[in-house]
């Protein structure tokens, strides 16, 4: 496992990243780990992969400690801010053996290795995510309720449109 102190473009916002190369596990699999403790704080993220059942979450924890005991070391760096910024499994090497078959036959196996990657880095506490759009700012219960609002203002519509057309037909069909 290699640890790595890295600097983003901007000087005030440092990242630490730890790296597992070669770990013995496809990276499909990683990736069902990885995903879980992507953005999630450093606190959360180890929580989640205490409770893992997965294989995965034991090789991540370590790497996720590796890249945390590189940030303990920079006396800049507000620990209780660190975030998985970015969490990776990429492909490695893949080794390839042979498995003997019926009438002599060979069948290929194929034993995937992977990299595991964690990066940390410090987030604002106030400067929280925000949707953006036009559904930005408003509660779930609110969106609902704007949702039901413009169903029953179409329905009304339907309804009163198809009202005066047959209204049309009856009086087209009087004066025949």
């Amino acid at each position: 496992m290699s640890t790595q102190n890295v600097s983003s473009a901007t000087q005030s916002e440092k990242t630490y990243r730890a790296i597992h190369r070669q770990a013995p596990m496809t990276p499909r699999k990683a990736r069902y780990v990885v995903d879980l403790i992507r953005g999630k704080s450093v606190n959360q993220a180890l929580d989640i992969l205490r409770f893992c059942p997965r294989r995965a979450a034991a090789m991540l924890s370590k790497v996720l400690m590796s890249a945390l005991a590189s940030a303990q070391l920079d006396a800049e760096c507000d620990h209780s801010r660190l975030h998985v910024i970015d969490a990776r499994a990429d492909d490695a090497m893949t080794q390839k053996r042979w498995m003997p078959r019926s009438r002599g036959q060979m069948f290929p196996l194929l034993l995937r290795y992977s990299h595991l990657t964690v990066v940390l880095g410090e987030r604002d506490p106030e400067k929280k995510r925000t949707r953006t759009g036009k559904r930005a700012g408003k509660s779930r219960s609110a969106r609902v309720a704007a949702s039901r609002a413009a169903q029953a203002a179409t329905t009304d519509t339907e309804t009163a449109t198809s009202t005066t057309d047959s209204g049309a037909e009856q009086g087209s069909q009087g004066n025949e």
